[in-house]
Order: structure tokens, then sequence, then C-alpha cells
């Protein structure tokens, strides 16, 4: 078991005694330790030598030179945690600077670290079993930032660029050899770390920037470029504005209309890595006109969404994109034509409104 102890800046998980702590928090690595902090950073802070900041840090909290320290620039005070009976993880999240396997460009980071695990095991377990637990740790932090959809421009993100993880159990050379999802103790430790990374739910705005690289204002603004090359005389632009963002957020509060966002980012993410079978990579650039799918959704989407009135405004859409500066012309093959559907069917309703039944 562990305590936990919340200050203004800080979350230390106590474990009472000294356990064996493999961590990449640590130069050292593998460390006998009894606590390790979270320890919130703010702008002020200097972060150029982080790990003589971390030392700092120890001595204002009275920590041992041995006890692990994480930086986070998240709200400690929002934790999250999962437990059942000896096994725990508390976890910091914060999801800004996403990384995946093809990223744009490389650096040493010096921000702290945005998520940050803790798990603790009562296992004995040997050194390889402990490495193997760490890897269930990670493995499970890619899996669940990738279910919530976190946005990485080069590919499936896997967390962010500077986590931290640490995982506590009892070294023992006659432990357990193995602790990977198929053990006990790995399938514990990895339902309980996606437990808690995903217990808090993103808002519908910060998902929709995510899975179709367009905030809900950009898709607006989309939506009001295509409005002024046909406006309706005597009504104020700014109504109209308003009037398209409130059909936007009912649209969105469909999970229908969510199950073709999703499925649009995952066809991309498959497409630009070459993973749909039949087509390569160079083709998914180039936007293929072999590939129909992805006008086949967007159709069927626009005519969920406001039937054939939405369609044509969702052709219409799509054949001056590039005309108007739309931004959701700079957007992969399928989520370019979800977002051309979802900016010109709410532009279709709110034409409806204008024209037929009246302003609200």
């Amino acid at each position: 078991m562990a305590a936990l102890e919340l200050g203004d800046r800080y979350l230390i998980v106590n474990f009472g005694a000294p356990r064996h702590i493999l961590t990449t928090a640590h130069p050292e690595g593998l460390v006998m330790a009894s606590k390790v902090a979270i320890y919130q950073v703010t702008d002020s802070d200097d972060l150029s030598r982080p790990e003589r900041f971390k030392e700092e840090v120890r001595r204002a909290l009275g920590l041992g030179g041995s006890d692990p320290v994480m930086l986070t620039a998240a709200d400690v005070s929002k934790y999250r945690s999962a437990v059942e009976g000896n096994y725990g993880v508390v976890a910091t999240v914060g999801l800004s600077h996403p990384s995946c396997h093809d990223m744009r460009s490389t650096y040493v980071p010096l921000m702290p670290s945005t998520i940050n695990i803790v798990a603790w095991v009562p296992d004995r377990l040997t050194a390889s079993a402990m490495v193997d637990l760490l890897r269930v740790v990670a493995e499970t932090k890619a899996a669940a930032s990738a279910d919530l959809m976190l946005r990485c421009d080069g590919g499936r993100a896997t967390g962010t660029v500077s986590d931290a993880i640490a995982v506590a159990a009892t070294l023992d050379p006659s432990g357990a050899l193995w602790a990977g999802q198929a053990t006990t103790v790995g399938s514990k430790v990895a339902s309980l770390v996606y437990r808690a990374l995903v217990s808090e739910k993103p808002s519908r705005e910060q998902v929709l920037s995510w899975a179709l690289g367009l905030s809900l204002e950009e898709l607006v603004d989309d939506a009001m470029k295509l409005y002024r090359s046909a406006p309706v005389p005597g009504v104020a632009e700014g109504k109209v504005k308003e009037m398209v963002a409130r059909e936007l957020s009912r649209i969105l509060q469909d999970p229908n209309v969510w199950a073709f966002i999703v499925a649009a980012r995952e066809n991309d993410i498959r497409g630009q890595e070459g993973l749909l079978p039949g087509l390569g990579s160079d083709e998914f650039a180039a936007d293929t006109k072999k590939v129909i799918a992805d006008e086949l959704l967007a159709t069927a989407l626009s005519l969920y969404i406001n039937g054939f009135k939405a369609l044509t405004a969702t052709y219409w859409a799509d054949a001056m994109k590039d005309r108007l500066g739309l931004k959701l012309a700079s957007l992969p093959m399928f989520e370019d034509d979800i977002a051309a559907s979802l900016a010109a069917s709410a532009l279709s309703r709110v034409y409806d409104r204008l024209l037929g039944e009246g302003h609200d």
C-alpha cells in the first residue's frame, strides 16, 4: 500500500518503507527509496539543469537522495489514481507536446514530464521482471494515449515527449521471471494504468482538435468563408456566425457523428503509413483518385446531418476549399472530407433557418 501526500505544488507517493523502484526519473534507474515525488513547476522555474533542480526539490520536501522526483506542468491536485488491494497506480496527466514514432524534429526536451505514472505491486520480481513491468506501463500509456486520440502529426501518439514512469516492487533474484500483460501482476497493472489515464475524459472540443486536426472555431471560420461567397441579404454576419457555431455544437453532441470522425482519423493514420491494403503511402499523400471511401464517408455523414441539402453544400465546400483558402484543405485524405461535411452541413442548416423558418 502507499499513502499520498498532497501539497501546494507537490504530490508524494509514500510507501512507508524503502522499496525497489525502477524509474526513468532518477539517473541511477534502479533505486531503493520509500517515496516518489511529482512536483509542479511554473514558468519562473529554471529547468536548464533538471537534476540540479530536482535536488533543490528534494531538500525543500525533505526527501532522500534516492527518492525519484518527477516534474510536471499539470495541476498535481488533479492527479488520477486506481487501486485494487495492494496494487495501485497514481498519475498526473498533461497532454501537450505529443510524441509518436515519426517525430518531425527531435530535441532534448527541457519542459517537465507531462504524463507521470507511479505504479506499485506487492510481488517479488527479478530484475528482468521489473523491466518487463516498466514495459507494461509504457505500452499501456501508449494505448491510452491513442484511444484518447491525442494527435501527433508523425503518426499515432504514444504519449508526450517527456513522460516519466516509476514501478515499485520487491527485487528478488528468486522472484517472478516475467511481469507482462499475460501474468497476474502485469495484467493488474495494465488495467489500473489504463483506468487511471482515461478516467478523466477530455472535452468534445479537445477531442475534435485531436481527431480532426481543426478546432471548433476553425470549422466555424471555414463555414463562414463559404457563407461570404453566398450571403443572405439583410442578415448580420455576426448573427450567422453564432448560428453556425450553435449548429456545429449540436451536431457534435451526436455519437453517430463522432463515429465518422473517428473513422476518418483511423483511416488517415493507416493511410499515411501505407497500412491500408492496396494503397501505398505515396498514393495516399497524393490523394489518389482510386480511393472513393473518403467521399463515401462524407456523403453518408452529410445525408445523416441534413439530407440532400447538406450533401450539395458539402460538394460546394470541396470544390471551393482551395480557392477560398479553407483550413480543412490542409488535412489528410479522409479528415478533409469529413471536416468539409461538418462545416457545410452545419451551414446548410443555417440556410434552412435563414431562408425558411426564420432566425433563431
